[in-house]
């Protein structure tokens, strides 16, 4: 069976790190620092699961979660976000914007396993 692709945008490298680490023996992993960098990648490549940094500079998460859910191609890309501070408004407000999924930082690898599998199950 051939590995799922999973992308990471986070613009803190220890983050790309542990969550890459977490990952890379059951996904292809696919890190970026910045959702300009990750949007490009998207421009001739495609992904099965995107876990996106909520707050990064230059172009925040939901900016980067707008473009994807614009673009006909990638609109149905399950989209989790990573943050470091959930609130219930925070929390409405990243479903009402179109994302399928959140997880606290640090991230808890299960949890994180958990998310993939239920978003990606159908692919």
């Amino acid at each position: 069976m051939e590995k799922l692709e999973i992308m990471i945008v986070d613009d803190q490298p220890p983050i790309l790190t542990s969550v890459s680490a977490m990952l890379k023996e059951k996904y292809i992993v696919r890190a970026f620092k910045s959702g300009k960098e990750a949007l490009t990648y998207l421009e001739k490549n495609r992904v099965d699961f995107i876990l996106l940094d909520y707050y990064m500079p230059e172009m925040t998460g939901f900016e980067m979660l707008l473009s994807i859910r614009q673009n006909k191609a990638l609109r149905k890309t399950p989209v989790a976000f990573l943050t470091t501070e959930l609130s219930d408004r925070m929390e409405h407000e990243m479903i009402q914007r179109g994302a399928d999924d959140y997880l606290c930082k640090p991230v808890d690898s299960a949890r994180l396993l958990k998310c993939i599998e239920k978003h990606t199950a159908t692919r």
